[in-house]
């Protein structure tokens, strides 16, 4: 529900409310649908929040959970080729566009038994400054290896699949947490979700949907309408789309 993230994050820190974040925040407009950046509808999410414009994509970091809140694009075939084109180099490193406090370091990760996780991954981008822009931690949760390399990586390749196919699609990706109690890495205490989900509309066929896949050993992905994710996280990822686009999940292929 919309208050399931504001459980979780009020047992590291009391919030003050803040108000819903917009695309008129941002100088990126061209990763959004519609150029309105995805609404926090939950305002306790606002707390301590920084939206950070990279070359080919945009996110709002969070210095609660250390992380992304979500992490958008607008994905094209011709990106796509380009992506394809350049190699991938690792290159992990902390935010310097945010706040030294609201960052999560390198050394939260180590040891901790959780991937670095890309939302917006590093096969997307074009060239290889944007392959190093999403490489920063402000883009990473702790995620699971397991789904990590397994049914995530999948959905990412599934994903340019289909914008290869239908040309374009407007991609929303971030984390979702649960229960009262969330688990944390690092002497930064960053908060690792329950689920990570990717939100995607596709104008060719008029219609949206989310993948989301549970942060575990053994994920579970499932094919959710928009308003599901809305309604778990606090978060609408296309705030211009009609209530039906919203309502009605489309095919999206499963990972197996």
């Amino acid at each position: 529900m919309l208050d399931r993230f504001a459980r979780v994050l009020c047992a590291v820190v009391v919030f003050t409310v803040a108000g819903v974040v917009h695309a008129s925040d941002t100088a990126c407009p061209q990763f959004f649908q519609g150029e309105q950046a995805p609404d926090l509808i939950d305002t306790s999410l606002a707390e301590r929040t920084t939206v950070v414009c990279n070359d080919a994509y945009a996110l709002i970091a969070s210095g609660v959970t250390k992380g992304p809140l979500w992490s958008a694009e607008h994905l094209t075939a011709a990106q796509i080729a380009d992506a394809q084109n350049t190699p991938r180099k690792d290159a992990f490193h902390a935010e310097t566009a945010i706040p030294d406090e609201d960052r999560s370091q390198l050394a939260d990760y180590k040891g901790s038994g959780y991937d670095r996780g890309h939302m917006t991954p590093s096969g997307d981008e074009p060239n290889a400054t944007a392959q190093k822009q999403s490489f920063s931690l402000a883009n990473m949760v702790p995620q699971n290896h397991t789904l990590n390399t397994g049914k995530w990586e999948r959905i990412e390749t599934s994903l340019r699949t289909l914008v290869t196919e239908d040309g374009e699609a407007w991609v929303v990706t971030g984390p979702a947490f649960d229960g009262p109690t969330p688990d944390t890495i690092g002497a930064d205490a960053v908060i690792v979700p329950n689920y990570t989900w990717k939100a995607v509309y596709i104008p060719a066929e008029g219609g949206a949907a989310v993948w989301r896949c549970s942060n575990v050993d053994a994920p579970v992905c499932a094919v959710v309408s928009v308003d599901t994710i809305i309604d778990e996280t606090g978060i609408d990822p296309f705030p211009t789309l009609s209530a039906t686009v919203k309502s009605k999940a489309i095919s999206l292929p499963l990972p197996n």
